[in-house]
């Protein structure tokens, strides 16, 4: 009888626990984590990271250069913390290179403090805003590759979020590419192919297919990424990736939006915008499946966040407020065999309990309510199989293979006898050219 009901309980509960990650006891990181962008700390909210002076840029930059990246947060908690961070290098896979030293990857101090900080301003949500520019004088990464940002409470262990961002050698690789419709005739119409070729230009690469680690990312989605990708033809100096399969991604969907820069108005995607003494409820219509309707054109930032306050706010970093934002997808019946998850940059693109959406039986339907800053946000909706732990946007937003999406190619130089994945060439395809 127990042996059973310990079934019972492996079967119904554990499919619940979405990332090993959030799964942890308290803040404190597992054992040889796959690192990702996660918040520990159900009072940070709005973790940004990009390229200072570029909003909507991927964390990017290039090796000793004066690039910048800017990571901002806010605190909603009422007391003021001494939050500090350090950086963690990692492999193309996102776990920490462990045959690394810290003073191999970081030219400086191994912690700093993040001091710039200040308060909402004419808010109903008080939240300390704070921000850092970075690398700085103090600390700065010593080799290219992948990146975490940890940011932490005092102690390293404390951890508040950890965040992800590259370093690339300004080397004399480059990459050339094209976003095609599928080759495949069973894809054609829901698929799309990335082909793509890498030029070395007389870098000296002795083993190209066992040195060179090549990853594909689609819009800054990671759990879709595809790795490990082998080159068709070697000719010379230039590998060729043009491939009829083992390249390509559902088309999907452009992404939903809505827009909560003002609060005084519904835009077109609100239904209506309530308030009382707890703050700002937003309702947003019902969503509705579309995976029988055909493409239609619209203009998106691609799973993105803007965070802005229109309403004479003159820094929207203090003066955007928060509001509850409810979901409602319409389903009936429930999906069998997947959960249900709203992603994009407003889920930190994480399949998480904070992204997944429960099944109300009396209203048929998907819903969730998330706290977010005002701002205009994009969003999909995806079902993830319970037992491959995958993701399908298709079932509910269809896949077309004219939709617009921007990807990325990611190009790793693990030289023999190295200690760590290099980053010697990234760049952005867009489907439309």
């Amino acid at each position: 009888m127990k042996a059973s009901l310990l079934f019972l309980f492996a079967l119904f509960i554990i499919p619940l626990i979405d990332n090993p990650l959030q799964a942890a006891s308290g803040s404190k990181l597992p054992a040889d984590p796959v690192y990702e962008n996660i918040v520990y700390k159900n009072f940070i909210k709005t973790v940004l990271l990009y390229k200072d002076g570029f909003e909507m840029s991927v964390p990017v930059i290039r090796l000793n250069s004066d690039e910048k990246l800017r990571l901002s947060f806010d605190d909603l908690d009422s007391d003021l913390k001494r939050y500090k961070y350090t950086i963690i290098h990692c492999e193309s896979d996102w776990k920490a290179s462990t045959d690394l030293m810290q003073s191999d990857f970081i030219d400086g101090f191994r912690e700093d403090n993040i001091d710039d900080f200040s308060y909402s301003y004419n808010t109903t949500t008080h939240f300390t805003h704070l921000s850092l520019v970075f690398p700085t004088r103090k600390m700065r990464p010593a080799i290219s590759g992948n990146y975490i940002i940890k940011v932490f409470i005092d102690d390293p262990a404390d951890v508040a979020f950890t965040w992800r961002f590259s370093v690339v050698e300004t080397s004399s690789a480059g990459i050339t590419g094209e976003i095609r419709q599928a080759s495949n005739i069973s894809d054609r119409d829901s698929k799309q192919e990335v082909d793509f070729s890498i030029h070395f230009n007389g870098m000296r690469i002795s083993d190209p297919d066992r040195e060179i680690k090549v990853v594909i990312t689609q819009n800054d989605r990671w759990d879709n990424a595809i790795r490990n990708v082998k080159p068709k033809f070697m000719r010379g100096d230039e590998l060729d990736y043009n491939y009829d399969e083992g390249n390509t991604f559902n088309g999907g969907n452009e992404f939903r939006a809505f827009d909560t820069k003002s609060l005084l108005y519904q835009t077109e995607r609100i239904l209506k915008i309530e308030y009382d003494s707890a703050g700002y409820e937003v309702i947003l219509l019902d969503d509705l499946k579309r995976t029988t309707k055909n493409y239609v054109t619209e203009k998106d930032i691609n799973g993105r966040k803007l965070i802005k306050n229109e309403e004479h706010a003159q820094n929207s970093d203090i003066e955007a407020d928060y509001t509850w934002v409810h979901f409602f997808l319409p389903c009936n019946p429930p999906l069998p065999g997947g959960l249900v998850y709203i992603l994009g940059a407003l889920t930190d693109w994480q399949l998480n309990d904070a992204a997944r959406m429960m099944y109300n039986s009396s209203r048929k339907g998907y819903e969730k309510k998330l706290l977010l800053k005002q701002g205009y946000y994009n969003y999909l909706y995806v079902v993830k199989d319970i037992r491959s732990g995958k993701a399908d946007e298709s079932l509910i937003e269809g896949n077309h293979w004219e939709t617009e999406n921007e990807y990325t190619v990611w190009v790793y130089f693990h030289e023999t006898g190295g200690l760590y994945d290099r980053l010697i060439a990234v760049q952005n395809i867009n489907s439309i050219p």
